[in-house]
């Protein structure tokens, strides 16, 4: 009798163990990574310490992460405020969205942020925008360019002496984002989103 019921309690168990399994493999939601840098898009068992999967594949990081994770590495810099999709105070990045990235309405990004100098007549700025369509992510790369256009005419009359960072400034895909930085250091704050994309 003991045997038919240890049994019976071992069957159960491992009924359900499967079905805990099978449970979490469900509930655990991967969005695609797209863009030039080939990250993988499988996001079970992260480890956020560790910045990588148990399986020794990158961790996918949103747009305020990754800016977040980078500019740790630049804490002297003028960007003090960074705002990302979801804000939607008066001066949050949804508010802004469609004024600073030429018609982008905040839909039609899967993700995106922007980390800028709040003290004014600095033209210091780290955008890092996902596209909802993946093929359209060279778009995005493009309306960055026109960006950058657009605040080299905005300190060209304004505060000149802002025009050299604007010209050293760096546009590029790196972890499935286009990114804008305008620094006098972006070069070195493009290789630490390179870096830290594992491009």
């Amino acid at each position: 009798m003991i045997t038919h019921i240890l049994k019976a309690v071992c069957v159960l168990c491992t009924a359900a163990c499967a079905a805990a399994a099978f449970a979490s493999c469900g509930d655990s939601s991967s969005s695609g990574s797209s863009g030039s840098s080939g990250s993988s898009s499988g996001s079970s068992h992260i480890s956020h310490e560790s910045g990588s999967t148990s399986d020794g594949q990158q961790e996918e990081l949103t747009a305020k992460e990754y800016i977040d994770k980078v500019l740790e590495n630049f804490p002297d810099h003028l960007f003090d405020t960074t705002t990302a999709k979801g804000d939607t105070a008066a001066d949050g990045f949804d508010a802004y969205c469609k004024k600073l990235y030429l018609g982008t309405m905040p839909d039609d990004l899967s993700d995106g942020a922007i980390s800028y100098a709040t003290q004014g007549g600095n033209a210091d700025e780290v955008s890092v925008l996902k596209a909802a369509d993946p093929d359209k992510q060279s778009e995005l790369t493009d309306i960055l360019k026109q960006r950058l256009d657009m605040r080299h005419h905005d300190f060209e009359g304004y505060k000149p002496e802002e025009l050299p960072k604007i010209e050293k400034a760096k546009i590029f895909e790196a972890g499935g984002y286009s990114i804008l930085v305008i620094a006098d250091n972006a070069e070195d704050i493009e290789k630490a989103f390179e870096e830290t994309a594992g491009n």
